[in-house]
């Protein structure tokens, strides 16, 4: 056999790839678990979340599950905050790339869709409707919604400023995008209707830019 065919089969071998460290297999889990509890809340809120449906899905050993979440508690507000750190992301990246030129009325509204009429927030919605069963977990998530969402308000409040927007109508447009989008969410709870919601952002749009006209 040829030099050149003997290099050439060992560039072929397969190199076995380096094992991870026990900091990576750890982090890999916790983030399998939370993504099996994530899904499982989205699919059947928190009224049908069962804690032992998740090491299932999430394909760990239940010890392990409690290992990294001891309590069901634990779980559901790591997952919560999971969720509200995924959508920061989300935000904060549709926001970096805002031009000089850009829509803010749209940009705005793209993220209040994305986060309301996403899978996001009938999450969080059905664990801020915990009710008197878990008066402690339900403070906590309401906490937890409460220090990661009103952030992001400020934010865009701070983008309009700005551009040259009054810090009061700032406001008042970021809270009525908002509002809008929170209240179509809880409508589509009871009938999704895609139509509607676009209508609704169109009209609200106009409005908002046309007030945004009226004050500059």
């Amino acid at each position: 056999m040829s030099t050149t065919s003997t290099n050439s089969n060992a560039s072929k071998t397969k190199q076995p790839s380096p094992r991870r460290t026990q900091e990576q297999r750890r982090k890999a889990t916790r983030k399998q678990i939370l993504a099996a509890a994530i899904s499982l809340l989205q699919e059947k809120g928190y009224a049908g979340f069962r804690i032992n449906e998740v090491a299932e899905k999430a394909q760990v050993s239940r010890g392990a599950q409690t290992h990294h979440f001891p309590t069901k508690e634990s779980l559901l507000l790591a997952a919560l905050e999971q969720v509200y750190s995924d959508s920061r992301e989300d935000t904060f990246k549709l926001i970096n790339s805002l031009g000089p030129e850009s829509d803010l009325i749209a940009a705005l509204f793209q993220d209040g869709e994305n986060f309301f009429l996403g899978p996001y927030f009938s999450m969080a919605l059905s664990l801020l409707n915990v009710g008197e069963g878990n008066a402690s977990l339900g403070q906590q998530v309401q906490e937890l919604s409460r220090e990661n969402r009103r952030p992001l308000e400020i934010e865009w409040v701070k983008v309009f400023v700005e551009r040259g927007i009054d810090q009061s109508l700032a406001e008042n447009i970021v809270s009525s995008a908002y509002c809008l989008f929170r209240g179509l969410a809880v409508r589509q709870l009871l009938h999704v209707d895609p139509q509607h919601v676009k209508q609704q952002a169109e009209f609200w749009g106009n409005l908002l830019r046309k007030e945004l006209k009226q004050k500059a």
